[in-house]
């Protein structure tokens, strides 16, 4: 069953900050082949949202429908349902997780 997809704004503006980056610093092909790559991950999250890996710090307090898939060095952060599949964040793997998160949090 594939699902809807749906990318938060916050997580829109940091997807634009990454096409921004990339684009500055290695190029429209590299941003091409980076897109193509997301493109690609959103698909197979639709497809199976199980997919992804698990975020330790969710999972230790019980929260296992939020996971995360890796494009290069980045994480892209969804939560899942039966019928819709909601994009959290993008976030740089050498990032911490819970500082992001809670900094996400507060600045609502």
């Amino acid at each position: 069953m594939s699902r809807r997809i749906v990318i938060l704004d916050s997580a829109k503006e940091e997807l634009r900050e990454i096409r921004k980056y990339v684009r500055k610093e290695f190029g429209g092909s590299v941003w091409n082949e980076v897109n193509a790559q997301y493109r690609n991950s959103f698909r197979l999250i639709k497809e199976d949202p199980q997919i992804g890996s698990c975020i330790d710090e969710l999972k230790e307090i019980g929260i296992v429908d939020v996971r995360y898939v890796l494009v290069r060095q980045t994480r892209v952060v969804y939560q899942f349902d039966e019928a819709l599949v909601l994009v959290h964040m993008f976030i740089a793997t050498r990032r911490d997780f819970r500082t992001h998160l809670l900094k996400r949090l507060f600045a609502r």
